[in-house]
């Protein structure tokens, strides 16, 4: 019987578990049937759903809700306003960064840029902020750390993202809600293999523009990759 007939054979034969939430194996190597929901519709899950599920995506955001994030007057690679530090023998996947401008400053348009690099850029200082899972029983311990007001080493990975934006979020401004916050999605999905870092830098002119944010990344071990 030649390869095709053999084919149609088995799409005939195949079969589904039926679940109201399909389950997921604990370890790797096993080989299981495709699951459906109740009537018989296939199951198949975005790749970051799957990885939510198992505990894998994680949040950053300010630690009390109140305070922003104060960012600087000019650029300087070694003052991100946030830093994403990937250690070694983990992978994290950004997933996106969200920035809401605070207020008015009188220093001209805002600039933003985003870059990734391949090395450690974590140096020293700054806040280690609160990480949390998308599932909130946190099964998994994020390894990543995400840092505020930290001072990195000196260096430039390659930036992913640009842009600016109007240096006031007065109704009378900002008429687009869009013009002072962001949130950028990567367009393509980028593997930050560590040691690796994720940087975002804000400025403008006296004083630095202050936000409310949040960063968002998924992580696997680096084995997974291989």
């Amino acid at each position: 019987m030649g390869g095709t007939a053999d084919l149609k054979l088995l799409t005939a034969d195949l079969e589904v578990r039926k679940a109201v939430t399909p389950q997921r194996e604990t370890a790797d190597g096993h080989v299981g049937p495709p699951r459906a929901i109740r009537d018989g519709s296939l199951v198949m899950s975005p790749h970051v759903w799957a990885l939510a599920k198992e505990g894998r995506v994680f949040i950053s955001a300010d630690s009390d809700h109140a305070a922003v994030l104060t960012t600087q007057t000019s650029y300087a690679d070694t003052s991100p306003a946030l830093l994403l530090d990937v250690p070694k023998g983990t992978t994290a996947i950004p997933l996106g960064v969200f920035l809401s401008q605070d207020g008015t400053i009188a220093g001209g348009e805002i600039l933003v840029h985003i870059e990734i690099d391949e090395v450690v850029r974590y140096a020293s200082g700054g806040a280690r902020e609160k990480v949390r899972s998308s599932r909130t029983d946190m099964p998994l311990p994020n390894t990543c750390d995400l840092y505020s007001g930290a001072t990195a080493v000196a260096g430039a990975g390659i930036q992913v993202f640009s842009g600016n934006f109007i240096n006031s979020c007065t109704p009378e401004v900002a008429q687009d809600i869009n013009w002072h916050q962001f949130l950028w999605v990567p367009d393509v999905p980028m593997f930050l293999v560590g040691p690796a870092a994720l940087n975002v830098y804000a400025y403008a002119s006296d004083p630095g523009p202050e936000y409310y944010w949040y960063v968002m990344w998924a992580e696997i071990p680096s084995s997974d990759l291989k």
